[in-house]
């Protein structure tokens, strides 16, 4: 399944996709895993998920 491959951007999510996603890569950061990046970003732009104010965007 293309979510538990770090390298690669899985492209498009939907809403529970990135739940999951998030849920595979729970020890990854977004700096080196791109399927939490893309997950995280869909998470955000629907309100799924708050960035706390260090975080970077």
């Amino acid at each position: 399944m293309f979510l538990f491959d770090c390298t690669i951007d899985p492209g498009d999510l939907t809403l529970d996709q990135a739940h999951e996603a998030m849920r595979i890569h729970m020890c990854c950061t977004v700096d080196d895993c791109r399927v939490r990046r893309r997950a995280r970003q869909l998470l955000v732009e629907n309100g799924q998920m708050v960035l706390a104010h260090r975080a970077a965007p």
